[in-house]
């Protein structure tokens, strides 16, 4: 996959995910777009590619949340390894791969998030609305990550295929 194409569709997916309305009854949590677009990515492109699409999500989940700059950079750089790693282990055309990851991956979030939150003083974090985030995350992370995965699978294949040119 070439850069512009994952420079295109990670844009997309922060415009759309800063743009979505987040449901208070789900403790302010926005729709894990970015980190369903970085598991698609990781799974189906090379490691330098994967590594910029981690860099490149972390700067623009950075750019449009209230944390200090470079506090999600370590996270999409840990998500992009670990689904990287994961797919000579995982078959990356099925919906339960995507489910399962982004169950993962919003787990890990909502820890790591709270806990940089905590450490930064930015944000109190009690058991009470981290158990409310946790759970409400997780079913995000289920049901958005597979529905991202769909949504790229049809645009993708919608788009031209690139040609290899023998000179």
């Amino acid at each position: 996959m070439s850069g512009l194409r994952i420079t295109l569709f990670l844009l997309a997916a922060a415009t759309v995910q800063a743009l979505l309305p987040v449901p208070a009854c789900t403790g302010s949590l926005e729709f894990p777009l970015l980190t369903g677009m970085l598991v698609y990515l990781a799974l189906h492109s090379g490691h330098g590619q994967m590594i910029y699409a981690s860099l490149l999500a972390g700067v623009l989940y950075d750019a449009l949340s209230p944390a200090p700059f470079g506090s999600g950079l370590p996270f999409f750089l840990m998500i992009g390894a670990g689904a990287f790693a994961l797919r000579d282990e995982v078959f990356a055309d099925q919906l339960i791969t995507y489910a399962v990851l982004g169950l993962m991956a919003a787990a890990l979030k909502i820890a790591y998030f709270s806990t940089v939150y905590l450490v930064i003083g930015l944000r109190p974090v009690s058991a009470g609305l981290f158990l409310v985030r946790l759970t409400y995350s997780l079913l995000l992370g289920a049901l958005i990550v597979p529905a991202v995965y769909l949504a790229l699978a049809a645009v993708q294949h919608a788009l031209p295929k690139t040609r290899r040119r023998y000179s």
